[in-house]
């Protein structure tokens, strides 16, 4: 009897812990039910020119990320809602529901990875740094470890990651904002010694601003791959998203779109295709 009990009980509870995995998995899986029910989706942006670029005046949003997220979704007839978010909190913007996807074009770490989830790279992309004119002091990436230098990020950007782990003598100044040239800002006012961030940002500003030097403008490093992200576990709105990606860029689209806005500064890795199965046709014999 004690056995048919125990017996009881465990088959009881395997069921009770079935039943309530059941009832909180299609919460995760079905984002993309949702916003076909609902016809919209809230999409998180940062304006970082030119996959995302914010009109200071009338807060109209543009870009080539913005053309390329308003084409897949009005593909099947969902509308784009747009929501504008930070380096710093982008990623709690998915985990509280703000918006659903983030196409802040995002350095995809593993320090990010555990907080979000990554699509499939979009491009790729490279740092680079900007210093005084005439400030001989660095020649390399080691120069840049030296107690007394101030080296300014934007707080929450992969660069700040890479200055922690790389530089840890000198002082890293983590500013809050989402202006991704605002440590080159801070190089030019005198308030730090080295302004990082990504290599397209760093030579537009050096182009428009003649006291400073890109110094890795032919050889960007710490090269990543550039993604947007949905929270942990929507699995369907990520494979949704992947499978658009691939449509965007291996048919050109996205590429096109992107020329409207000039040089973007980023790569993407295009297959090299092969031919499958039999290369050519076996010719018929001759009838005789």
């Amino acid at each position: 009897m004690k056995k048919i009990l125990r017996r009881t009980v465990l088959l009881g509870g395997v069921l009770a812990a079935f039943v309530a995995s059941a009832a909180v998995a299609p919460a995760n899986a079905q984002v993309m039910d949702r916003v076909l029910k609902d016809r919209q989706i809230k999409i998180g942006y940062i304006p970082s020119p030119p996959g995302t670029i914010k009109d200071p005046a009338s807060g109209e949003v543009k870009g080539y990320y913005v053309d390329g997220v308003r084409y897949i979704f009005k593909t099947i007839g969902v509308e784009p809602v747009f929501v504008e978010t930070t380096w710093a909190n982008f990623a709690a913007g998915l985990q509280s529901g703000q918006f659903d996807l983030s196409m802040a074009g995002t350095f995809a770490t593993i320090q990010r990875a555990a907080a979000v989830e990554f699509t499939k790279p979009i491009h790729y992309l490279g740092y680079s740094a900007i210093v005084k004119k005439g400030d001989e002091r660095f020649k390399a990436l080691a120069d840049f470890n030296k107690a007394g230098l101030k080296i300014a990020v934007v707080q929450g950007g992969a660069a700040q990651e890479y200055v922690k782990e790389n530089f840890p003598n000198a002082t890293m100044v983590a500013l809050g904002t989402g202006n991704l040239t605002a440590p080159f800002v801070e190089v030019s006012a005198g308030r730090a010694d080295v302004g990082i961030e990504d290599a397209w940002q760093a030579r537009r500003y050096a182009s428009q601003q003649q006291g400073v030097t890109d110094l890795f403008q032919d050889n960007p490093y710490n090269l990543l791959p550039i993604a947007w992200s949905v929270k942990r576990g929507n699995q369907d709105l990520l494979n949704f998203m992947n499978t658009a990606i691939d449509f965007m860029l291996l048919t050109g689209r996205w590429e096109r779109m992107a020329n409207a806005y000039g040089m973007t500064g980023r790569f993407y890795d295009r297959p090299n295709l092969i031919a499958f199965g039999t290369v050519t046709e076996t010719p018929a014999p001759e009838k005789k």
